[in-house]
């Protein structure tokens, strides 16, 4: 599956839309709480932590867009965002969203160069390429 952020693909043409295709993935701190109501503890965690969270959520978030894309049939996901909210204190949701697509390749414009070109020369065409030039003739306007 290709997935990308540009609407789309180099060297392939966009044979059918099938759709947008979302998909998302939460991350939170650790929270514990007693049975009977109240925090337990509660896990301070550093940039590091906050980093590889987001990162999983973003996995899961675009996984979950790409099965989506191949149940609908499609070869790539064009126009892919990424949206990472923060619900409330330390709970994060990452949203990943785009659009399904059937990709072909692109007919030949041309067949390859196989080797050398005759080209038949018009004697019309070579005789005003040769004719002298009007510049300096008495003429004038």
């Amino acid at each position: 599956m290709i997935v990308t952020t540009l609407d789309t693909v180099a060297g392939r043409m966009t044979d059918e839309t099938l759709g947008v295709v979302r998909g998302s993935g939460l991350w939170t701190r650790r929270i514990t709480k007693f049975a009977y109501g109240g925090l337990r503890n509660l896990h301070a965690t550093g940039l590091q932590e906050l980093d590889e969270g987001l990162n999983q959520a973003k996995e899961s978030a675009t996984k979950e867009m790409n099965e989506q894309a191949r149940k609908m049939g499609a070869d790539a996901v064009v126009g892919m965002r990424l949206e990472v909210i923060e619900m409330s204190s330390g709970i994060y949701c990452v949203n990943a969203c785009g659009t399904a697509v059937k990709l072909e390749m692109p007919p030949q414009a041309m067949p390859p160069f196989a080797g050398k070109v005759h080209v038949a020369i018009d004697p019309v065409i070579a005789y005003a390429a040769a004719r002298p030039s009007v510049a300096g003739s008495d003429l004038r306007h």
